[in-house]
């Protein structure tokens, strides 16, 4: 027999799943402190939603490093008390809320319960900054009506009106989308100028660039990276063998698709899971660690901590508190 809460998460698993079948890969649902099977799928589904994201950046065009933009999503003008006191449509849209119920609330109302927390300290340095300028960063997760959340890394700034000193706060929320066709036409054009200017180099030039049957190949070397960040990659000389290639280019041709070193594109993705873990689940940092290939806690510790700027077992506090 279903609980009250059991019923809740489920409606909440349900309207998740219909938002991300529509394309909507930005919700999550909010975690409770309940461990059950319902609390394991809804881990693995905000999970996967991130997942679903990231991958965007490798599926919709081959080359994501230079597609994909940030811009603004969601915008909230506050007052000195931290109340809303003009916000753009995006952020009435992903909200749900009419216009009535964000004029004038509290900022944190629309807040997760971890959010508000980490907010509150936020409120805490934009009051000690006095007249000066304030600009801080800081990711947030926003209720929408419907019960799911919405993260976004977000720029707090401050604005000082000097006709009557009074302080008002800009909360601007950035979201990831592909560049438009507008600035990859003006791209295309530079090229082309480029290569009336300098045929010579055009000509070089096109001696790295690799056929599609070429581009397919490198790119089912980045699909095996991702599922199987948990094993050892073989050398660069096997894994071109098992897909088809040469060692020669795979090595050039995935540095030109993806912007990085095949080795390094692991080591970021295993880092990238593990800290996925770490929010969404209650595994143990040692377990993490293994599930995510690392050799050894230690290891994984030490990079995660130069890649992130703290170490695991403070993520994890973090998220506890």
């Amino acid at each position: 027999m279903y609980t009250k809460t059991d019923k809740e998460k489920i409606e909440k698993i349900c309207q998740m799943i219909f938002e991300v079948a529509s394309g909507n890969f930005s919700y999550r649902i909010e975690r409770s402190r309940h461990e059950d099977q319902l609390e394991t799928v809804i881990v693995l589904l905000n999970m996967m939603a991130e997942e679903i994201r990231e991958s965007f950046h490798h599926f919709a065009l081959i080359n994501p490093h230079e597609t994909y933009k940030q811009i603004a999503q969601m915008t909230f003008i506050l007052d000195e008390q931290f109340c809303i006191r003009n916000f753009n449509a995006p952020a009435q849209q992903l909200t749900g809320m009419e216009p009535s119920q964000l004029y004038g609330t509290s900022f944190e109302n629309f807040l997760t319960s971890e959010s508000k927390a980490n907010w509150s300290k936020q409120i805490e340095e934009m009051k000690n900054s006095g007249e000066q300028p304030f600009f801080h960063t800081l990711r947030l997760f926003f209720s929408s009506k419907n019960s799911l959340t919405v993260p976004s890394l977000c720029s707090i700034s401050s604005l000082l009106l000097k006709k009557d000193g009074q302080k008002l706060y800009f909360v601007t929320a950035l979201q990831t989308i592909i560049q438009s066709k507008e600035k990859e036409e003006r791209i295309q054009l530079a090229l082309q100028n480029l290569k009336q200017q300098n045929p010579k180099t055009e000509k070089k030039k096109k001696t790295l660039l690799h056929r599609e049957a070429d581009k397919r190949k490198i790119q089912e070397v980045y699909d095996y990276i991702l599922n199987n960040l948990e094993k050892p990659l073989p050398s660069l000389k096997e894994l071109a063998h098992q897909h088809g290639t040469n060692e020669f280019k795979l090595k050039i041709g995935f540095r030109q698709l993806y912007n990085t070193s095949v080795f390094r594109f692991q080591k970021e993705q295993r880092l990238k899971r593990a800290h996925s873990f770490i929010i969404n689940s209650d595994l143990s940092l040692g377990r993490i660690a293994d599930i995510c290939g690392f050799q050894s806690f230690p290891h994984f510790s030490k990079i995660f901590k130069n890649q992130y700027g703290y170490n695991p077992s403070e993520l994890l506090k973090k998220r506890k508190e």
